[in-house]
C-alpha cells in the first residue's frame, strides 16, 4: 500500500503517514447534532479537513490544490488514511463549544 502512496502523491504520503502514526488526527463530535470536525496537525499550526469536500485551511490547500498544482494536501490524505485504519484521536463536545471552536479557521474580516 505504501508503494501505491508513494506513486501517487509522492512526499506527501510519507508526511500524512508520519501524521497517522504520529496520532496527528482527530475527530470532534459535537451532541446532540453529531456534527463532526476532523482537525489535522500541521508542521504549523493544526487545520480543519472537511473530508467531504476534499477541503483544507492548510496554505498548502489554498495556493497548490486550489491552483491545480497538486491533488490534495498531505493533511487530507491523513484524514483520509486513519478513518481508513481507524487510527485516529476522538473526542466529544457540546454542541454550544461548536461556533468557538471553529473561529479559529474563520477567515478574520477585513475593514473598509
Amino acid at each position: 500500500m505504501k508503494s501505491v502512496l508513494d506513486r501517487n502523491f509522492e512526499k506527501r504520503a510519507g508526511q500524512a503517514l508520519a501524521l497517522v502514526e504520529g496520532n496527528g488526527v482527530r475527530k470532534f463530535r459535537f451532541e446532540p447534532s453529531g456534527r463532526i470536525i476532523w482537525v489535522v496537525r500541521g508542521r504549523k499550526s493544526e487545520y480543519q479537513v472537511v473530508p467531504e469536500s476534499m477541503f483544507c485551511t492548510c496554505d498548502d490547500y489554498y495556493f497548490r490544490v486550489m491552483g491545480k498544482k497538486r491533488q490534495l494536501c498531505y493533511h487530507l490524505i491523513a484524514q483520509g488514511l486513519a478513518e481508513a485504519s481507524g487510527k485516529y484521536g476522538q473526542n466529544g463536545m457540546a454542541d454550544s463549544d461548536y461556533s468557538g471552536f471553529t473561529a479559529k479557521w474563520k477567515p478574520l474580516s477585513r475593514s473598509a
